[in-house]
């Protein structure tokens, strides 16, 4: 069976990549708005999961 390569993410290394304080991550994940898998007392998240936590979360475009 093939091993597909999935890319995961500390809460750190989220709030890092979206400018954001580790405690706003942290409280994305704990209301269930951003997927995340828990290892014992560690999150990690998903390159996937945070792609469409992002989509999610994109204002739409004005149109002129």
């Amino acid at each position: 069976m093939p091993m597909v390569e999935e890319k995961f993410f500390t809460l750190a290394e989220v709030a890092d990549r979206l400018k954001v304080n580790y405690r706003t991550v942290y409280r994305w994940v704990r209301s269930g708005d951003l997927s995340a898998i828990q290892f014992g007392r560690e999150y990690r998240v998903t390159e996937a999961d945070l792609q469409a936590f992002i989509e999610e979360h994109r204002t739409p475009r004005k149109e002129n």
